[in-house]
């Protein structure tokens, strides 16, 4: 793999709107259940003010980091594993299980991709499934 074959995956956009949506909007919850008061007093704004910059943060913190890198030394998907104990790739539901040599075993490892989406999803199985297809070392 060269340097133009490193692969970049982001999060999908309409998942990270969704779910920072989801964390701005939540106190309104608390309006529509009866634990709050209507109408809303400064702690009430001062609590939809927090979730709406802990929406904003979580936000800017997916939209821009790559959730997954597939290059040469291997793939860095939340922890790194190495391209040489990587031995096989299997896509899941909507996740990839892999085959790892890890503390001197080998183990079973699985990548949920639910932050992926559909299209991206299938491209990281495509291209994990291509490269990591060798056969698994007998273990003592």
């Amino acid at each position: 793999m060269t340097d133009e074959a490193t692969h970049l995956f982001y999060s999908s956009k309409p998942r990270v709107v969704h779910v920072a949506l989801n964390i701005a909007l939540a106190p309104i919850l608390l309006y529509l259940l009866g634990a709050w008061a209507w109408p809303p007093e400064l702690p009430h704004y001062i609590v939809f003010a927090i979730t709406g910059l802990m929406a904003l943060h979580y936000a800017r913190q997916r939209w821009k980091a790559p959730r997954l890198v597939l290059d040469d030394k291997g793939l860095h998907c939340g922890t790194f594993y190495p391209a040489e104990n990587i031995y096989r790739a299997e896509g899941s539901i909507r996740s990839v299980t892999l085959t790892v040599l890890a503390d001197g075993k080998v183990k079973e490892k699985i990548i949920s991709l639910g932050w992926a989406s559909r299209d991206d999803y299938k491209a990281i199985v495509q291209l994990l499934s291509d490269r990591f297809q060798r056969e698994v070392p007998k273990t003592q």
